[in-house]
């Protein structure tokens, strides 16, 4: 059975696959539009993104839980733009505001590896870092013995960036592209181009070091190699950016 769900998910494109789900299971995927889900730490909710007629990809570890929060005041899931096109339909889809933030791989990684290393959000994060990483010692050792291309699939949190705003071509299919890095501004764009007053109040941060002071030349090297696409899309240095946008269903430079 397991090789024949490896050449389904091969020749099966993801979002296809996803659609084919929708099929199967069309109320569950209507009512996802409006449903809300409890959480100690906030509800999950898409009820909002109707209202506004957006759509916010929540990319993980990249200050998703405060821009939902202060925009929305619930929160998203972590699906991908290809999920979100199937769940309203590429006409409403192309219709609506959709937009995300992305964080300097390094950065991201390093923050990632310590919210798991810490217990994550909840139970399965805590299971799957005690299975996973707690013979880590560091995270030099995590970079150099444990992160590969193949792990990249074992969680969520180490998902490449673009896995979620491109299509099965690599194309951004989303609109707008904002920075980690400069939260507070483009936050302020956001609320203008959606007519929300909100304020961005910082949730979900971790107290830690600089990503720059914990990086050695090889693991800097490592993460290039395995974030490149990343790094290439968002225009990304180890510690700057040549800030990127989205034009034509291209990632080019802003300036």
């Amino acid at each position: 059975m397991s090789l024949i769900k490896t050449i389904y998910k091969y020749i099966m494109p993801f979002e296809w696959r996803f659609l084919l789900y929708k099929r199967r299971n069309r109320s569950e995927v209507r009512t996802l539009r409006k449903k809300v889900f409890k959480s100690d730490k906030g509800n999950f909710s898409l009820r909002h993104y109707d209202t506004t007629q957006s759509i916010f990809v929540h990319i993980t570890k990249s200050a998703g839980t405060s821009v939902a929060k202060a925009l929305y005041g619930e929160l998203p899931y972590h699906y991908t733009a290809q999920q979100y096109r199937v769940i309203y339909g590429r006409k409403t889809f192309n219709a609506y505001y959709k937009f995300c933030f992305v964080r300097n791989p390094w950065d991201r990684l390093y923050s990632a590896f310590s919210y798991l290393k810490g217990g994550g959000w909840n139970d399965e994060d805590r299971l799957w870092a005690n299975e996973n990483l707690s013979e880590i010692e560091s995270f030099d050792d995590f970079v150099m013995n444990w992160f590969s291309e193949d792990q990249l699939k074992s969680h969520i949190h180490f998902w490449p960036q673009s896995k979620f705003i491109c299509d099965r071509h690599g194309k951004p299919i989303i609109d707008d592209l904002y920075y980690f890095e400069t939260i507070n501004e483009d936050f302020d764009t956001i609320t203008k181009k959606l007519n929300i007053n909100a304020q961005l109040a910082h949730t979900n941060a971790s107290k830690r070091k600089s990503y720059l002071d914990i990086y050695t030349p090889e693991t800097i090297e490592k993460v290039r190699k395995i974030y490149y696409q990343d790094i290439t899309n968002f225009g990304y240095k180890f510690n700057g950016i040549n800030r990127k946008t989205i034009r034509n269903k291209t990632f080019v430079d802003a300036r």
